[in-house]
């Protein structure tokens, strides 16, 4: 019997926020909401991370920004 082992190297590479993308583009709430089609006060909320944008809505800023959606939309272990 032979066993093959395959090591893979990963990089983590640090996702930037919205926030950091609208401060270094000086994007403004309200330009950003009329880009995706959207309140600007819920793009408030998502920058400030007071709310999580629908995954339609989340695609949107993530196609119009470059922020991935994993960024966007948390992911919530639930507890066992």
């Amino acid at each position: 019997m032979c066993l093959t082992f395959t090591f893979m190297t990963f990089t983590l590479v640090s996702m930037k926020t919205l926030a950091e993308h609208m401060s270094e583009t000086k994007t403004r709430d309200q330009a950003l909401a009329d880009m995706v089609k959207c309140d600007r006060s819920m793009i408030t909320k998502i920058r400030l991370g007071q709310a999580t944008p629908s995954l339609p809505l989340a695609v949107r800023i993530s196609q119009q920004t470059g922020v991935p959606i994993e960024s966007l939309i948390p992911i919530r272990e639930s507890a066992q």
